[in-house]
């Protein structure tokens, strides 16, 4: 059952530099070649001050950023092992380039446990808000994750 306590908990701070070589990478992992995503000079041409990002490529900085979330969940009590993704939804406040190093912090936003005929399930939703390096507000992610019980 889900410590409703624990709703407004932030985790320690991580930080992430946007990388145009990730940005590619992610370009041909989904099959994207439009040029913009693979050089500077060919975004530059397209009217992109450098290659812009994906709307999902802050998936990237949560997975790769903030490596010690699973171990803060499991601190909170969370069984990560039995974590299930419910949704992901990202806000962007600002332009993020490559370049860029942005500061996360993962907040509990909310929480509750639902009961089910087949046991429960608790429904976590954590939001991240990044600042860049001048420390201005740039994005904020909220990710929904159901941990079965």
């Amino acid at each position: 059952m889900f410590d409703k306590s624990k709703i407004g908990h932030s985790f320690a701070p991580f930080t992430i530099e946007v990388e145009r070589g990730k940005i590619r990478e992610l370009a041909i992992a989904i099959g994207d070649d439009n040029p913009i995503y693979q050089s500077r000079a060919a975004a530059q041409e397209a009217g992109y001050a450098d290659v812009p990002l994906f709307p999902t490529a802050a998936t990237m900085f949560g997975f790769w950023g903030n490596t010690n979330l699973g171990g803060e969940l499991l601190g909170l009590g969370l069984n990560v092992m039995r974590i299930l993704h419910g949704e992901e939804e990202y806000e962007y406040l600002a332009q993020i380039q490559p370049g860029d190093v942005l500061t996360g912090i993962t907040t509990i936003a909310d929480g509750k446990t639902r009961q089910g005929s087949g046991g429960s399930m608790d429904i976590v939703t954590m939001e991240t808000r990044y600042t860049n390096q001048r420390g201005e507000p740039v994005l904020k992610a909220r990710e929904v994750v159901i941990v079965r019980e």
